[in-house]
């Protein structure tokens, strides 16, 4: 039997204008909403600029630097990999088997609440409990790596993930998750 991925029950994310700015299911609303207090109480929110005016801002921010993001691409495949969440079932098995408890190159919209920790590109994500710049210090433990489907990202991602284990002295293993769409689009230049 196939995981249920799909639900018919959304929140949709209104800006100021009533315009709909993005639709959540109501878990990945709660999810969100208990990392932003949590970040909040935690004194995160501290040491973002300018600082956070409420859930609901940070939200709709949030909802629409994606569209921006997004809309830099012209390629549709790398467009749709900023919508892209791991389903559950998946992270579940690597957290049971691989020992995964770490996700890094996610989004506050992606991240599976069951790691301990993820990673985002974007410093205002700290408002959402996120470390940001996976970049900025080796991979270390056990982690999913999930990047957007940009032919460079993924090459600095997996070049990182090597040379962190290549000079850690524990045990890593980051398990690159990355698309194979046909020869063009490869990360290895002598495919």
């Amino acid at each position: 039997m196939l995981p249920e991925v799909y639900t018919d029950t959304v929140a949709c994310i209104y800006n100021v204008d009533g315009k709909c700015k993005g639709m959540l299911t109501p878990e990945r609303l709660n999810i969100l909403q208990k990392a932003f207090n949590r970040a909040k109480y935690s004194g995160l929110h501290d040491h973002v600029q300018p600082p956070p005016i409420s859930f609901a801002s940070e939200l709709v921010g949030l909802l629409a630097r994606k569209d921006t993001c997004a809309s830099k691409h012209t390629n549709k495949k790398n467009k749709d990999s900023f919508t892209r969440i791991l389903p559950s079932h998946v992270t579940a098995v690597f957290q049971k088997w691989a020992l995964v408890t770490k996700e890094k190159m996610a989004s506050p919209l992606d991240p599976d609440h069951k790691f301990l920790h993820y990673w985002s590109e974007h410093p205002r994500d700290k408002v959402f409990e996120a470390n940001t710049n996976a970049f900025s210090s080796r991979f270390s433990g056990f982690s999913i790596c999930h990047p957007i489907y940009h032919e460079n990202t993924m090459f600095l991602a997996t070049r990182h993930a090597i040379y962190s284990a290549a000079v850690s002295t524990e045990a890593i293993a980051t398990f690159m998750l990355l698309p194979s769409w046909n020869k063009d689009m490869t990360t290895n230049p002598y495919a």
